[in-house]
């Protein structure tokens, strides 16, 4: 048994099929390509040329982010004389773990297209203050884009390095990176930690393994005991400083700093500083003692 279409039902169903497939395409004219973050580029200050790859930026820098979108659906209306974009993205500063480094940056692109835009793609910046208190390491940019008209979404990650402090993981509080300084100012540590009467002793340190309470909190504090060459107690600071603020990203560290004024009557000889580092939430302590003389 054959069955047959009258001639009036073919033309209505070839019409639905034509409709819709001019449907098709004037929604996703660029269907053919992928959705995706091009042309970016990572610089130290705004609108500036794009960092090395071993580039490395520094706690309490400003990393600027800048970035393209390519392969996004066209909608259009009213015969094509309406051409639409809609697109949405968050732009995000990341650890390795994936845990953001500062609030995400986020937005929108509805708009329309005129005949001048046939080869038009937005363009979207983005700025991030890096944490004071993060470590040196390996670090990434992440994009993620939709295309809402498409339906389409794509992610894509930039790496930079961050440099500044070298830490070794701890479990518990402790102190790392003990160095004696020439000046405030100094970068690099005394080999030989020698002073002359009447002058400062400078030293820093960083401590780490603490505990991070809600909001990423920590709460830690260190003081600071300097003996004499006959093991003496001349100078005792029991709370020198403390740090118990939090931010988008818990701190890795919390730098410690001492300058201490030594006498022009001070005996020749070996001094020695302790410094107690108290992790207040965890109840921890830690002592380091290093010593510097006087010649």
């Amino acid at each position: 048994m054959h069955t047959h279409l009258n001639s009036r039902f073919r033309i209505v169903l070839v019409g639905m099929v034509a409709v819709a497939a001019a449907f098709s395409a004037s929604c996703y004219a660029d269907a053919e390509n992928s959705l995706a973050v091009v042309n970016a580029v990572l610089s130290s200050s705004e609108d500036g040329p794009a960092v090395s790859s071993d580039y490395r930026f520094l706690p309490g820098d400003t990393i600027y982010f800048s970035f393209e979108i390519a392969g996004f659906a066209v909608h259009t209306e009213n015969n094509g004389e309406i051409k639409k974009i809609s697109l949405s993205y968050e732009i995000t500063a990341q650890d390795d773990a994936g845990k953001p480094l500062a609030d995400p940056a986020n937005g929108g692109i509805q708009t329309d297209l005129s005949p001048e835009d046939k080869n038009w793609v937005p363009k979207r910046r983005a700025s991030f203050l890096l944490p004071s208190y993060v470590a040196a390491g390996s670090f990434h940019i992440h994009a993620a884009v939709k295309d809402l008209f498409a339906r389409t979404e794509t992610t894509r990650d930039f790496p930079f390095l961050l440099g500044g402090v070298q830490l070794t993981p701890a479990s518990s509080v402790t102190i790392e990176n003990f160095r004696f300084l020439r000046s405030e100012n100094d970068t690099e540590p005394l080999n030989v930690p020698a002073y002359s009467p009447g002058d400062t002793v400078y030293a820093r340190f960083e401590m780490t393994g603490f505990q991070i309470g809600p909001d990423n909190h920590p709460h830690v504090a260190y003081g600071v005991t300097v003996l004499d060459p006959n093991g003496k107690a001349f100078l005792r600071d029991p709370e020198a400083a403390g740090l118990d603020s939090g931010g988008t990203y818990p701190a890795q560290f919390i730098p410690g700093n001492i300058a201490l004024k030594m006498d022009k009557n001070n005996a020749h000889g070996q001094y020695s500083v302790v410094v107690k580092a108290h992790d207040l939430l965890a109840k921890q302590t830690y002592e380091l003692k290093q010593s510097f003389s006087i010649e």
